[in-house]
């Protein structure tokens, strides 16, 4: 299965590259939001990468499903 691909870029002051969220199609930002509750972020909108990128794992590894 095919997920969203978010290109990553840096913020200042942030050590780490970040992605766009809202890029993604709705049941996925949903999902990703629902993951990153209660976690720090870099950003009010931007999240870290390799959070995403975890994110896609647990999918992969179906930890988390997501409907279509």
């Amino acid at each position: 299965m095919s997920h969203p691909i978010l290109t990553a870029f840096n913020l200042t002051d942030v050590p780490f590259k970040v992605i766009d969220p809202n890029e993604l199609p709705n049941i996925y930002r949903v999902a990703f939001e629902q993951f990153l509750a209660g976690s720090c972020a870099p950003h009010p909108i931007y999240a870290y990468q390799h959070d995403y990128a975890r994110f896609l794992l647990l999918i992969e590894q179906g930890e988390i499903t997501i409907e279509k």
